[in-house]
């Protein structure tokens, strides 16, 4: 397909497409008599390129010719609207103004200076609403009395216009209409005049005078130039401003006579425009050729204007024609090129063909070769790092299992005095029931006996819980209710709690919070952070603890809020890193690991400091619904 490169002309050319089409059998045609005699296709190529070249430049030609003029004819007929539409606007105007009785006052009493003035103010206010460049009132003389110009410099008072022959058809009773340059202020004007009668007698003209301006202004600027011409083929109306007052075609000296005697033009001398061409036919070639210039060609419509016997002309330029051949003939040009050359590399080809196989069979055997090495790299690599992975998870789990035994390490202290308070009571309950059993006082014996089993029901409960907390997790997550865990973690530091003066309020709801989870290692974080922020409020004078379990609609969350000092501002970043610690003999390492076994359980612990003081720690964990409690 071929795009045609102008906007008002973008156009698929069907019978182009024919020819490639043609063109791609003739590309077979030829590769098959390379076969036969290749020192002949040079010849046979150019032969083909000359012959199709001509065919396809001669129909494109015409086709696009076809096609600028019926788009040029659509443009002329709606200039020529413009055109008389502009100039109807006006004709009616004079007989309108004609029928008014101030104008016929005005033409009877010319020395009445303020009838004058009333009539000249009314014609410049008339001339305003109406859009017209002049109005103006003659009287029989063909002297001006009245114009709405009357307060300007080239003030038509005075003037007098009888030479002119719209006043001459109005003052035989007719309407008249006319082109001429006003001799006042030399601007093209186009006037139409009306007898003002009264008892039956022409007593006067009123002339209204058009801005032919005004026609042009709205298609200057387009690539069609427009232009109107009179009857002897002077150019009056134009788009192209250098044009006007030139004539298409050399004028006798007659004619010439003629228009200097009508003052039409003012007495210019009428030149003649460098055209070349049939401008009597309605369609036609021509050739514009200025002097050390290359000649333009434009396509050239003429349309009769026969009321006023006017010739309303369109001139387009064929350079868009030209383009398009031109672009054609390139293309034509680079696919013979391209079909040449690929006639030349097409034995080429084959003889690559073969080595190139032979190439490729060599390459996939040492790919293949490749391959099973690469394979059996990997294979190695995935056990390695299968052994890898094994061996961390069962460094994670010393580390959890040392971190718990750091908590216990660090609750040794309470829970040796929580256990030595239990023994102590028993020893002195025993040695009591020794002395009331030698006095034979049976009753207080066995009430003695009754709290030493109490004692050590005590003692057997405390070390169950550091039993169950020391163990080693299986690692395997369940559905568990989060209460029970937070009310074990609270027994495992409740001696904690009472030997540093510690108050801990648990805020839990009454119906149980689901979530999957491992519950011993559960457990260690909680005791974790509760230990932390025993020790954090060490120096306080007010130390409370509130553990608050809540949910939202997705989520489980427990908080832990203690009134200690804080996390220092600097520390935040990094309190979850492994190793670091604030304390004096801590590893670092329970904030990292509790961390890690969070993540683990798609959960997520933060901390942060609270508005007054004191610090708040966060754990989330996914809710379980409509499962059963294992």
């Amino acid at each position: 397909m071929i795009y045609l490169l102008k906007k008002d002309l973008l156009i698929v050319n069907p019978i182009l497409i024919r020819y490639f089409i043609a063109l791609t059998f003739i590309g077979r045609l030829v590769m098959i008599i390379n076969k036969l005699n290749s020192r002949r296709i040079p010849f046979i190529v150019f032969s083909l390129y000359c012959l199709v070249s001509l065919s396809s430049a001669t129909l494109l030609w015409k086709y696009s010719y076809q096609q600028l003029t019926h788009s040029s004819q659509k443009q002329l007929e709606l200039f020529s609207r413009h055109l008389e539409g502009k100039l109807e606007r006006f004709a009616y105007i004079p007989q309108l103004l004609s029928r008014q009785s101030l104008m016929v006052n005005a033409l009877q009493t010319p020395n009445n200076t303020a009838l004058r003035e009333i009539i000249n103010r009314h014609l410049d206010t008339t001339n305003q609403i109406i859009g017209a460049s002049d109005t103006y009132l003659l009287n029989i003389q063909g002297t001006t009395i009245a114009s709405s110009n009357w307060l300007l410099e080239r003030s038509f008072v005075g003037k007098n216009f009888s030479f002119r022959p719209y006043f001459q058809e109005a003052m035989n009773g007719k309407k008249g209409d006319y082109f001429a340059l006003g001799s006042t202020s030399s601007k093209r004007g186009y006037y139409y005049s009306f007898p003002v009668k009264y008892a039956g007698e022409v007593i006067g003209v009123v002339v209204v005078k058009m801005d032919v301006s005004s026609i042009e202004k709205d298609w200057i600027g387009k690539p069609q130039h427009f232009l109107v011409t009179d009857p002897n083929g002077v150019v009056f109306i134009s788009t192209q401003e250098t044009w006007l007052f030139q004539s298409l075609s050399v004028l006798s000296e007659a004619i010439q006579d003629e228009i200097k005697q009508e003052w039409r033009y003012l007495g210019k001398h009428i030149e003649v425009l460098p055209f070349d061409g049939k401008f009597d036919q309605s369609s036609s070639l021509i050739r514009f050729s200025l002097d050390g210039k290359f000649p333009r060609y434009y396509l050239a419509l003429t349309k009769k204007y026969v009321k006023a016997g006017w010739n309303i002309r369109i001139f387009v330029p064929t350079k868009s024609i030209t383009y398009s051949i031109v672009i054609l003939l390139i293309l034509l040009t680079l696919l013979f090129i391209l079909l040449y050359l690929i006639l030349i590399l097409f034995a080429q080809r084959q003889m690559r063909n073969d080595e190139k196989e032979r190439l490729q069979a060599k390459a996939k055997q040492q790919l293949e070769f490749q391959v099973m090495q690469r394979t059996s790299a990997l294979h190695a690599e995935i056990n390695e790092r299968h052994k890898t992975e094994l061996a961390l998870k069962n460094i994670q789990k010393e580390l959890i299992q040392a971190a718990k035994l750091a908590v216990l390490g660090q609750l040794s202290a309470s829970i040796s005095h929580e256990l030595n308070n239990p023994l102590a009571a028993i020893r002195s309950y025993a040695d009591n029931a020794l002395i009331f059993l030698e006095r034979s006082k049976i009753a207080k014996v066995s009430s003695n006996l009754i709290r030493i089993t109490l004692l050590t029901d005590r003692m057997a409960t405390i070390s169950a819980q550091l039993k169950a907390f020391a163990r080693k997790s299986d690692g395997v997550m369940t559905v568990i209710a989060l209460q029970p865990v937070l009310l074990a973690s609270f027994e495992l530091v409740k001696p904690q709690l009472k030997a540093s003066k510690v108050k801990l309020v648990l805020k839990l709801p009454s119906n149980n919070i689901l979530v999957k989870a491992e519950p011993i290692q559960l457990e260690q974080i909680f005791v974790n952070i509760l230990s932390n922020a025993i020790q954090a409020m060490h120096d306080s004078d007010i130390k409370n603890i509130d553990v608050t379990l809540s949910t939202s609609q997705y989520q489980a969350l427990v908080e832990v809020c203690d009134t200690g000092p804080g996390i220092a501002e600097s520390d935040i970043g990094q309190l979850f890193e492994p190793f670091f610690t604030t304390k004096e003999t801590g590893l670092g390492l329970g904030l990292s690991i509790s961390q890690q076994i969070i993540n683990s359980m798609n959960g997520h612990l933060w901390a942060k400091n609270k508005e007054n003081f004191g610090a708040i720690f966060s754990i989330s964990l996914p809710l379980q619904q409509n499962q059963e409690l294992k």
